[in-house]
């Protein structure tokens, strides 16, 4: 249920600026707005959804070699 949350906001973020672009086109008499609103749609949509499927870090670790900085940290100590 959660991914179809996550499909259905891409989606939106994707259509919407585009039916804006096209009401202000209309309201406006102009060609463009549509346009526009579909590149920076299209833009933030692949945006968000590259952030969605990016693998998420922990903090202070390489994602490498996690235990590297643990192992560094009690050699370094003395332990």
């Amino acid at each position: 249920m959660e991914w179809v949350a996550k499909i259905t906001t891409v989606a939106l973020e994707m259509f919407l600026p585009a039916v804006g672009g096209q009401y202000l086109d209309q309201h406006f008499r102009t060609n463009y707005w549509a346009f526009v609103g579909l590149g920076m749609g299209m833009t933030v949509g692949m945006w968000h959804l590259l952030q969605m499927t990016h693998p998420k870090q922990r903090r202070g670790r390489s994602p490498a070699n996690p235990g590297d900085s643990d192992r560094d940290s009690t050699s370094r100590s003395g332990k």
